[in-house]
């Protein structure tokens, strides 16, 4: 089960948004789609990912979110990402997953295209999947 490609497992092409976007869009899309994590994408490159949490952290500050309504997604989003490669297993991810503070990886090709997203929650159904076998 580990050399499972971590393309079996991930959502591919999922939502994005571009980092000149508005937060208010931002967390329109995270609602809309129902995920909490969005890649952001400039020219097809990963360049950062907006959290369902970033807009809970922006809430914690300021109740009323005036920051949300006049800020851009780069403002908020997270440049520091770790991704995991399209040819990684599934074990290169859950290897990842455990270790971080987060619970999404990207997954990219070698010029750091935006192929699929990966999450806690999809590793959960696979192991779910695998123990009915």
């Amino acid at each position: 089960m580990r050399d499972i490609p971590i393309v079996q497992v991930m959502t591919p092409d999922p939502a994005t948004i571009g980092p000149q976007s508005s937060a208010a869009e931002a967390r329109r899309l995270l609602n809309s789609n129902v995920i909490n994590h969005l890649p952001v994408v400039e020219n097809g490159r990963l360049v950062g990912i907006v959290s369902s949490s970033d807009f809970l952290k922006l809430h914690l500050l300021d109740g009323k979110l005036p920051i949300v309504s006049d800020a851009t997604v780069n403002q908020i989003m997270e440049t520091k990402v770790v991704v995991v490669n399209k040819k990684a297993t599934l074990r290169d991810a859950v290897e990842k997953l455990s270790v971080g503070g987060f619970h999404a990886l990207p997954v990219i090709d070698r010029k750091r295209h935006l192929v699929g997203m990966v999450t806690s929650s999809d590793l959960i159904g696979m192991l779910d999947s695998k123990l009915d076998d």
